[in-house]
């Protein structure tokens, strides 16, 4: 004979069932700026990753995959530069920033050049919730506009879409690079490699005060830092300088 059970106890078992589906979150939809809570966001504007790495690195491949998911998530809108430390493929400009943030593990990243949000993703929501947080309250986007001409000059334009002070900062980076990486492959390819900070810092140059609608042009001579490859491109980002946050974001094609 099959045993019954009380109907009571079928409709506890069903409620307790319930809520603990109800209770269970996503430990990755909790973050909010300082990790706690949920973030208001401003889900999809364009946003720095500066991706701290090495060829030594064992777990960096885990984070490049993170941030090349993110990309693909949304396209035009995530930007990496690969800043290498103690390797073939590193500059002193990426020594210099891994000083000014502290970087003490590998891998690690900073988005918008926000020093709080330094951390170590190894999943796309993550990074993607990080960059929105530190997109909060942000200006509406400059226009940006990259002309390259003959022999590694390069002309861009900025067009304020409202009233502010702003700095604009310009680096090449190398695409295509094959080299050895630990937790990789010995063929691995390194892509968005810092290669040259052109501005006069990662911080950018002044641009002023700029009106709404206003356009400003700035010249930047790049032969010198062009690499043999001849694979690279170039990345430029406006600063709002009254808020001292990334404002828009911006790349050329790459392949050249």
């Amino acid at each position: 004979m099959t045993k019954r059970f009380p109907h009571w106890l079928t409709l506890a078992a069903a409620l307790l069932c319930l809520n603990a589906c109800v209770g269970q979150k996503d430990d990755e939809e909790d973050i909010d700026d300082n990790g706690n809570g949920p973030a208001t966001t401003e889900e999809g504007a364009p946003g720095l990753v500066l991706d701290f790495t090495a060829t030594w690195c064992v777990n960096c491949p885990r984070m490049h995959t993170a941030i090349e998911e993110a990309a693909q998530e949304r396209p035009g809108t995530v930007f990496p530069v690969s800043i290498h430390f103690h390797d073939a493929l590193s500059i002193d400009e990426g020594e210099a920033l891994v000083s000014r943030f502290k970087i003490q593990s590998y891998p690690s990243l900073i988005v918008n050049l926000d020093a709080s949000s330094l951390m170590t993703a190894t999943a796309k929501d993550l990074l993607l919730a990080r960059l929105d947080a530190t997109a909060k309250g942000r200006k509406a986007a400059c226009g940006i506009a990259l002309t390259q001409g003959e022999g590694g000059a390069l002309e861009v334009a900025v067009t304020a879409k409202e009233a502010g002070t702003y700095r604009l900062a310009v680096l090449l980076l190398e695409d295509g690079i094959v080299a050895p990486q630990t937790g990789g492959t010995a063929d691995y390819v390194h892509d968005n490699v810092l290669r040259a900070v052109l501005s006069e810092s990662v911080d950018g140059d002044n641009l002023g005060l700029l009106e709404a609608g206003q356009s400003i042009q700035r010249s930047f001579d790049a032969k010198a830092a062009i690499p043999a490859s001849g694979k690279y491109h170039f990345l430029a980002y406006v600063i709002d300088a009254d808020k001292d946050q990334i404002n828009t974001v911006t790349s050329s094609s790459t392949g050249q």
